[in-house]
């Protein structure tokens, strides 16, 4: 039997989530504190006993043609991506799927996620955790690879005290509901993945207990973002609106543990050649970095709206 959650079912569901998942008990708290709504998740029962259990998250798509009025600079069009009208649709971002090991290969995992298809009539969005996930498990349930992105690696520069209180960007924390704005406003096109509120509130709140922050940087352009978190002598940025020389800039003046390596994601875009048949994964020039092997990388991949796949990025990792 397959149903929604209930507030009840929460002990179990983190019980599940430590079996399945190395996440400590403090991020698996916050996530419940969080983002915990019942109608999100569907649970599958054997018997009366949990077995396996998935959430559903929701967010929007852009469907805007390309060239349409809306992608215009200067001109929008239903730019609340809460609304389904219109230029957004809804989806549901698969997170968390897990399956007691003692229920693995009964087709519990593949059943919730048909389940969830079907309750929520949206498409699902998914990351696979492994690349063999995609052809053995995702692209059987019918889902297909939709979202890419790019990655490079550089050396930060030596700290420069007076390069940096002579810079010519205001920086200042940014909470969830600014960063929001200015992240639809300058991704917005077709394929590009919204978030509500909540969503990026706790994406921004695990990035500063890792060590980073989300940032909002004024300066002679206007508005840019930029959200990292930090691992031993890395500085990892999740996204950003800002050209990397700027991005260093920034993190240069904002990080708070001495830091060698820079990792930028970068946005990449999956190109679809009508009428041919053929993918091709290129990115548009504007958009996107080349990590080190010239190659992008396979983000996330969707069930329903195939060819709309763009860009996927703060999502719950």
């Amino acid at each position: 039997m397959i149903r929604f959650g209930k507030p009840e079912d929460i002990p179990e569901l983190k019980n599940l989530w430590k079996e399945c998942f190395d996440d400590g008990d403090a991020y698996i708290d916050a996530f419940f504190q969080a983002l915990y709504q019942g109608e999100n998740v569907l649970l599958s029962q054997e018997n009366g006993m949990l077995a396996g259990a998935s959430f559903f998250l929701p967010g929007s798509i852009n469907m805007e043609e390309t060239g349409s009025a809306g992608s215009q600079p200067g001109i929008q069009k239903n730019t609340d991506p809460a609304q389904k009208n219109g230029s957004w649709q809804q989806i549901r971002y698969v997170y968390a799927l897990a399956v007691y090991p003692q229920y693995r290969g009964h087709g519990i995992a593949g059943r919730l996620l048909k389940e969830a298809a079907r309750i929520y009539e949206s498409p699902l969005i998914a990351e696979p955790a492994e690349e063999s996930l995609v052809g053995g498990f995702y692209e059987p349930l019918g889902f297909s690879k939709a979202f890419y992105v790019t990655k490079k690696q550089t050396a930060l520069p030596q700290y420069d005290l007076q390069a940096a209180q002579s810079s010519a960007f205001h920086i200042q924390p940014a909470e969830a509901e600014i960063y929001r704005r200015v992240r639809d406003s300058r991704f917005k096109r077709r394929g590009y993945v919204s978030w509500p509120e909540e969503h990026l509130a706790f994406a921004i709140s695990e990035h500063r207990a890792r060590g980073g922050d989300a940032l909002l940087v004024t300066g002679e352009n206007g508005e840019d973002i930029l959200l990292y978190y930090t691992e031993d002598s890395r500085a990892v940025v999740t996204e950003t609106t800002l050209p990397v020389q700027d991005a260093v800039s920034v993190l240069m003046q904002c990080l708070r543990q001495h830091c060698d390596t820079l990792l930028l994601t970068g946005r990449a875009e999956q190109k679809t050649v009508q009428g041919s048949g053929n993918n091709n994964d290129q990115c548009a020039e504007q958009d996107c970095m080349t990590d080190e092997n010239g190659e992008n990388c396979l983000r996330g991949v969707m069930l329903g709206n195939a060819d709309t796949g763009g860009y996927l990025n703060v999502t719950l990792d």
